[in-house]
């Protein structure tokens, strides 16, 4: 590892950066096609933000100790 960067200082690779640029392209078209309201769209990101963030922790089987922070974060941010 190189001085100065941890292991969660990485680059995205193509992969990672497509699916971002592809939900950002989605939510916006909600909004200004859909005619959703901003609040609906920004549940549904949530929603979908913690089922994923859920299927890592389980993936790499998260301590107990990090999904109460996380946990914990999603709650005081709601």
């Amino acid at each position: 590892m190189e001085h100065g960067r941890t292991a969660a200082s990485r680059r995205l690779n193509g992969a990672e950066a497509i699916v971002i640029i592809v939900v950002i392209g989605l939510t916006a078209a909600l909004v200004v096609a859909g005619r959703v309201p901003v609040p609906d769209v920004l549940l549904l990101l949530a929603g979908a933000g913690l089922i994923a963030g859920c299927t890592i922790a389980v993936s790499t089987r998260f301590s107990l100790r990090a999904a109460r922070t996380v946990l914990r974060a999603a709650i005081n941010a709601a």
